[in-house]
């Protein structure tokens, strides 16, 4: 799969999985401690909806980082070797925390399906709540770092798009 349609792809389902994710959490739990809420819609979606979307949205964005840690494999490996970790901080506690988040997020997953209990998935959640935010943050800060490959990189599949609609 082509890189540049792997990070776009990224930067799409991150943006949706963030805004539905933040959204959950403002709106349906901060604060709110009376079922009522749940009923209450933004945007025309209830708390259900949102839940939908955003767990819609994380698998598409999971499997995308697969593939783009996978295509990065070489850094990370130089990386962990050569021992660069204060220099590649930021990517590395990115990493870090992406891991910790997908963990406490498919676990309740996994505590729901199987009719577990119900107290830790809520634990879980919870947890996955509160680092998710500070995942967020890495999130914006590792785009804004390479912003400018991604302004370059989406004109070049525009030119190369409108080059192949005239060569049609």
């Amino acid at each position: 799969m082509n890189k540049m349609l792997i990070n776009i792809g990224l930067l799409v389902f991150l943006i949706f999985t963030i805004v539905s994710g933040l959204l959950i959490q403002i709106k349906y739990h901060i604060g709110m401690h009376s079922e009522n809420i749940m009923d209450k819609s933004v945007i025309s979606f209830d708390y259900y909806d949102w839940s939908c979307f955003h767990k819609i949205s994380i698998v598409p964005l999971f499997v995308l980082i697969v593939f783009h840690i996978s295509l990065n494999w070489k850094w990370f490996r130089t990386v962990i070797s050569k021992r660069l970790f204060n220099k590649n901080r930021q990517v590395i506690t990115l990493t870090l925390i992406f891991v910790l988040v997908a963990i406490t997020g498919f676990v309740p997953w996994i505590i729901d399906l199987a009719e577990g209990n119900e107290m830790t998935r809520k634990r879980l959640i919870e947890f996955h709540d509160k680092i998710a935010i500070i995942l967020s943050i890495y999130f914006i800060l590792h785009i804004m770092k390479r912003l400018k490959w991604y302004l370059t990189s989406i004109e070049k599949m525009s030119k190369n798009t409108a080059t192949r609609g005239r060569n049609a």
